[in-house]
């Protein structure tokens, strides 16, 4: 055997061991995607610890804290509301809510009708499209032996993440020919970049917004604060919607049934902790320095994700848009510097 034969062979075998691993842990992509986002989200505080601590102990002291009790939270959490949807009976929805309105009209003096028809058939067309994927949503919450194993694999995947993520970089640099070892950590540092925008700008700040929303509608006694507090973390992942398509049509149904005070108290409430201190003191102090991350890319990551994958779309969606992200930032600046060197010759 040459070593040009040998060779293929190497080549063919290293080939047929990724296609395997990859079969292996295809099952179990969704959990993988979501520990890599949930090591993200605790970096933050794994970094803070790990000025005073050790490596290990600083991952465990992460999982303890955050890791551990939002993945607890986000199951009953997600359990609870997947019930309550599926539960949902819309004729009755409707009905509930003409008589709301018709109370609402009464004091205005406007008359405020629905239209149970048309209502009832867009509401069907939509639930026909998502239907699917709400029951696929409960059928993962809910098979709970599959629902152990992978949120065992969640933990166990995000310490060691934590732990020795920063040994991946060099693993990757160690494969790859040295003439492309500058190309690659700069891919590398972009898609580092991307992530922590997705990951940390974004959805560490939707889930801090989502507990904030959760403390406040239990104060003011809204009825499913928890639920409503879930929504309103889902509408803050996504640009332009934000935490605010919750608390203001709420504050406006009480105002509107005459609980004026309470009503004025969720709009406040809502102003200061959903919307300004996120923007202003939460995103900034979690993510500092970072270039942000163009809101369609956003979009496309958190509601296009999910809505293809299931759950698992949540991370899958934002690790695929987190790479296309730093691909097209790559091209962007090596286009510029090039442009610069045009500019400097002329």
């Amino acid at each position: 055997m040459d070593n040009t034969e040998f060779k293929i062979l190497t080549r063919i075998f290293v080939a047929s061991v990724f296609l395997l691993v990859l079969y292996l842990i295809y099952p179990f992509i969704d959990a993988i995607a979501l520990s890599c986002a949930f090591a993200y989200m605790g970096k933050p505080i794994y970094d803070g610890v790990r000025k005073y601590l050790g490596r290990s102990t600083s991952a465990l002291i992460c999982l303890l804290i955050f890791i551990i009790p939002t993945v607890l939270v986000g199951i009953i959490v997600l359990r609870d509301l997947t019930m309550f949807i599926l539960q949902i009976d819309i004729q009755s929805a409707i009905n509930s809510l003409n008589t709301t309105l018709t109370e609402i009209s009464n004091q205005l003096g406007y008359n405020l009708h629905i239209n149970e028809g048309t209502v009832v058939k867009n509401i069907l067309q939509i639930w026909t499209y998502l239907e699917p994927h709400i029951r696929e949503l409960a059928f993962q919450v809910m098979a709970l032996p599959i629902l152990l194993i992978k949120v065992l694999v969640i933990l166990f995947l995000t310490y060691y993440l934590l732990k020795d993520g920063d040994v991946i970089k060099k693993v990757i640099i160690s494969h790859v020919p040295k003439e492309y070892h500058q190309k690659t950590e700069i891919f590398l540092d972009k898609l580092n970049e991307s992530y922590k925008n997705l990951f940390i700008g974004n959805a560490l700040t939707s889930i801090v917004i989502g507990i904030m929303a959760g403390i406040g509608f239990y104060i003011f006694n809204v009825p499913n604060p928890f639920i409503l507090a879930v929504l309103t973390g889902i509408f803050a992942l996504l640009p332009v919607v934000g935490g605010w398509t919750v608390y203001i049509p709420l504050s406006l149904y009480y105002i509107l049934i005459g609980e004026i005070l309470k009503g004025i108290g969720i709009f406040i409430f809502g102003s200061i902790f959903l919307s300004l201190l996120p923007d202003f003191v939460v995103r900034p102090l979690i993510v500092k320095n970072e270039s942000n991350i163009h809101p369609s890319l956003v979009l496309i990551a958190f509601l296009m994700g999910p809505l293809t994958l299931g759950l698992g779309g949540f991370a899958i969606g934002p690790l695929i848009i987190g790479a296309f992200d730093a691909i097209c930032r790559i091209k962007l600046e090596e286009e510029k510097y090039k442009d610069e060197e045009n500019n400097q010759t002329i």
